[in-house]
């Protein structure tokens, strides 16, 4: 069993996987929004993998601890504070474009995390169903297509929507829009603080998975 923190208006408490459709039957929800990257997918070695072929075409390499001591970032957060680390020039832009072309190469590396792909697969049609990611459209469809869950989602919010990356709440409330709810009646599913962050601010309950290892969300 997977734990997790549930927040809801000003009450925060564990709950265990086993209980999450509990709280989705009795929560008054309309709809079911996901995290990507470290909540349906664990994807941190492909997005490592990517990020360090793109800079090591540039002459440079990207600590692991570094890495991962920055995920949850959005992917020019993350590659804009990498070339503070280094002396010389760093075209970031250039970076962000081969990263994204080299996840799709290390896509094998993708993997789902159960509990939460298994609730995704199992919520009744009634409720409005949603991917909200930091990650870029194709990154996310690559992830998501590895793992064969695109066809259990309405809709898919990534940063090529062109909002602010979370913590902000705007891709949230653009998923809610979509999905014709009202953000009070979503419950998110989130494994970075930037993501619990931003759902919250978005006036969204959530469910922040625990994990023993290091987060990889987006």
């Amino acid at each position: 069993m997977l734990q997790s923190t549930f927040y809801r208006r000003g009450e925060t408490r564990t709950v265990g996987s086993d209980d999450w459709p509990g709280l989705i039957a009795t929560g008054g929800y309309a709809a079911i929004i996901f995290d990507c990257d470290g909540t349906l997918v664990n994807s941190g070695e492909g997005h490592f993998r990517a990020l360090q072929a793109a800079v090591n075409a540039q002459g440079a390499s990207m600590d692991r601890a570094w890495y991962n001591a920055r995920t949850g970032l959005d992917r020019k957060s993350t590659l804009d504070a990498f070339a503070q680390t280094i002396s010389g020039d760093f075209d970031v832009s250039r970076a962000i474009t081969q990263s994204i072309e080299a996840f799709q190469s290390v896509v094998h590396c993708v993997s789902a995390i159960p509990e939460t792909v298994d609730l995704l697969r199992g919520l009744d049609a009634v409720f409005g169903r949603a991917v909200v990611t930091n990650a870029e459209k194709p990154v996310a469809e690559a992830s998501l297509g590895a793992i064969d869950v695109l066809s259990c989602i309405d809709h898919l919010v990534t940063f090529s929507d062109g909002l602010p990356p979370k913590p902000a709440p705007d891709m949230f409330r653009l998923a809610a829009a979509k999905l014709d709810v009202s953000c009070t009646r979503v419950l998110v599913f989130e494994d970075s603080p930037q993501g619990v962050a931003a759902a919250l601010a978005a006036d969204m309950d959530v469910v922040l998975l625990l994990f023993d290892h290091v987060s990889d969300g987006r």
